[in-house]
């Protein structure tokens, strides 16, 4: 019988039956490794890492069998640190080496007990770049399925506010295109068919940028064996794939360079083309920001705006707008676009939360193989591609997000964090 989850606000309430092991007791997990064809991993060396101090680090081995299953022991208090009034799992993390073509797989998870794990198999595949006459295409396959629940396992239910449970199995993955330049996130583009065509503007004037697929899925299980202990694993297994380059970008936004508001002593960080990810505030005093304004060096008829790598507060009324407006004065402003970015049942909302609430990844390091953090659920960043239509030559641009709220209104949100917004004509 499944063990269900009782949301109120959305937010997911999951505590695991009370644990009778010691620190000093072994606990096991199982799991199984497979190649690229399906065939199994036999004689390999496996390495589980813990998190400490933001940093994985080697806890224990195990050497995978002919066929390819193995066994990871540990303590217990390797897996669960005992604090004032409660106990925490450890995050920990298994990964498999890449393989030739830059394909791997890993598992980040946090246990209790004795524990199956998902099977760590690479998802055979690679983007194909292409041309055509809108300019260069990607395909790609389908993304890898989510992981079954074993025969020993079971999965949580979210208890809707009608009194009906609904399963929540594993996330299934999505292919995700990734793309890159100079080592900093240029776009990521994911609920598309292949092949996909970026724009012209997606690539800007970007250096070298080259494309991967990357996947992702989330889940619990939980163990209730007889006569042991019950136990969970909570997981998020991740899938990617070598890189391939694409032509660089040929178009220079109006806005590089372009001052900004907030304001910087130097360069405007979201106008510069670097693509580094800067916060609006670092410390609680700080001040908060609703929006961005862009100054451009002259009045212009902007025609197009790409934004990049945004995080906003979402409000709770399940529905976001993306607002660009234009100004001649900086003080009567005329609409550019409004683009809805999310629009989720307060239903959708609950099940978001309950697949991804409780699991956040560490901001760096996430990933074994270098890849920048995949954000997924109410951290996903905003990245979009918006045509504008000006009704006359503005010299300033606004990029606000207005997000609902539970009294029906939908006020401006407040800013996190942004890579870069540009403006182009």
């Amino acid at each position: 019988m499944r063990r269900a989850l009782v949301t109120s606000l959305g937010l997911l309430a999951f505590t695991t039956a009370g644990c009778d092991r010691y620190p000093e007791d072994p606990i096991f997990a199982y799991g199984r490794a497979l190649h690229l064809d399906g065939t199994p991993r036999s004689g390999e060396t496996l390495t589980l890492e813990r998190l400490e101090d933001d940093v994985f680090t080697p806890l224990t081995t195990a050497t995978t069998e002919a066929s390819g299953d193995f066994t990871l022991e540990m303590l217990s208090g390797d897996a669960v640190r005992e604090e004032d009034y409660y106990r925490r799992p450890n995050r920990l993390r298994l990964a498999l080496p890449l393989d030739a073509d830059g394909s791997g797989t890993f598992l980040s998870f946090t246990m209790q007990d004795d524990v199956e794990l998902p099977t760590l198999k690479p998802w055979d595949a690679r983007p194909i770049v292409g041309s055509s006459d809108q300019g260069p295409t990607v395909a790609f396959p389908p993304a890898p399925p989510a992981p079954p629940v074993p025969e020993t396992g079971d999965t949580l239910e979210l208890l809707a506010d009608d009194g009906s449970t609904i399963p929540l199995p594993p996330t299934a993955p999505e292919p995700l295109l990734w793309v890159t330049s100079g080592g900093e996130l240029l776009w990521r583009q994911k609920g598309t068919e292949s092949p996909w065509t970026p724009s012209p503007y997606v690539l800007e004037d970007f250096a070298a940028p080259q494309v991967r697929l990357r996947a992702a899925s989330m889940g619990s299980w939980l163990f209730s064996p007889l006569g042991g202990e019950p136990s969970s694993v909570y997981f998020r297994q991740e899938w990617r794939t070598g890189a391939e380059p694409l032509p660089a970008g040929t178009l220079r936004p109006i806005s590089r360079g372009a001052t900004c508001e907030p304001s910087f002593p130097d360069v405007c960080p979201w106008t510069d083309g670097l693509l580094t990810p800067v916060d609006f505030w670092e410390k609680e005093t700080d001040p908060r920001f609703h929006n961005v304004v862009i100054t451009l060096p002259q009045p212009a008829l902007p025609r197009r705006a790409v934004v990049r790598g945004l995080y906003y507060l979402q409000g709770r009324g399940g529905k976001d707008w993306l607002v660009l407006e234009g100004s001649v004065d900086g003080e009567q402003w005329q609409s550019l676009a409004r683009v809805v970015l999310r629009d989720m049942s307060p239903l959708e909302q609950s099940l978001r939360d309950a697949t991804f609430g409780l699991y956040t990844e560490p901001a760096e390091g996430a990933s074994p193989y270098g890849d920048g953090m995949l954000r997924l659920g109410v951290q996903e960043p905003v990245f979009q591609d918006v045509p504008l239509t000006p009704t006359g030559p503005v010299r300033f641009v606004r990029l606000s997000v207005e997000s609902l709220i539970y009294d029906g209104t939908a006020p401006p949100a407040e800013f996190y964090t942004l890579s870069e917004l540009s403006i182009f004509e």
